[in-house]
């Protein structure tokens, strides 16, 4: 019984020698039927695009602080500061309404005329100074306008009136003192007689005491 068992295991292998030949005789001629083996070269796959960067905003524009007005402090009892007025533009005057300018008023007394006739010469303005004289004098004689302001005005000390006193209704005695422009040096007094014309006390006269 050994013995049999031992012929069914060496056939058994002998045939599964005998299988495995014939398999490979057969994946033989299929082998040389299809050639060398090929190499393909698989694709490399391309890299994804990478996501775009997001840039970050822009920093905004720091603005400069405004200064704010200081705050004015009103204390009890203290009164509010006014704010400092606006300046307007002078207005140009219409020609229409300039007026002359008014005459000065002539004085009514006596005193007063001669004072007002002595300054005008102290300035050199006869025609001023004629205003204080009667009318029918103005002008002529010793009144001349030319005449007087070209003597008055040559004065390097001008005429200054020292003293004027009331002698009666119608006198004024006076004194004065000028030098003239060549060095001549007068302390006058002199008498001066007065006319009255619509209301008005005029010079009618001078009567001169020394020789100036």
């Amino acid at each position: 019984m050994g013995n049999r068992v031992r012929r069914l295991g060496l056939a058994a292998a002998t045939g599964a020698c005998l299988l495995a030949g014939a398999a490979a005789a057969q994946m033989a001629p299929q082998a040389a039927t299809q050639g060398p083996l090929r190499l393909v070269p698989q694709p490399i796959p391309s890299p994804a695009p990478s996501p775009a960067v997001e840039q970050p905003p822009a920093p905004p524009v720091p603005v400069p602080p405004q200064p704010f007005p200081a705050a004015t402090v009103v204390r009890p009892g203290q009164p509010a500061a006014n704010p400092a007025p606006i300046p307007q533009p002078a207005a140009s005057a219409d020609p229409a309404q300039i007026h002359p300018p008014t005459p000065r008023p002539q004085p009514t007394d006596g005193v007063a005329a001669v004072r007002a006739f002595y300054d005008a010469l102290g300035q050199a303005d006869a025609a001023r100074a004629n205003t204080y004289v009667i009318p029918e004098k103005r002008g002529s004689g010793a009144y001349d306008i030319a005449s007087m302001n070209r003597f008055y005005g040559n004065m390097s000390v001008p005429v200054r009136l020292l003293a004027a006193e009331p002698i009666g209704r119608n006198a004024v005695r006076v004194r004065y003192h000028y030098v003239y422009v060549n060095g001549r040096n007068c302390d006058g007094a002199a008498e001066v007689a007065l006319a009255e014309r619509d209301g008005l006390a005029l010079i009618e006269r001078i009567k001169a005491l020394n020789d100036c």
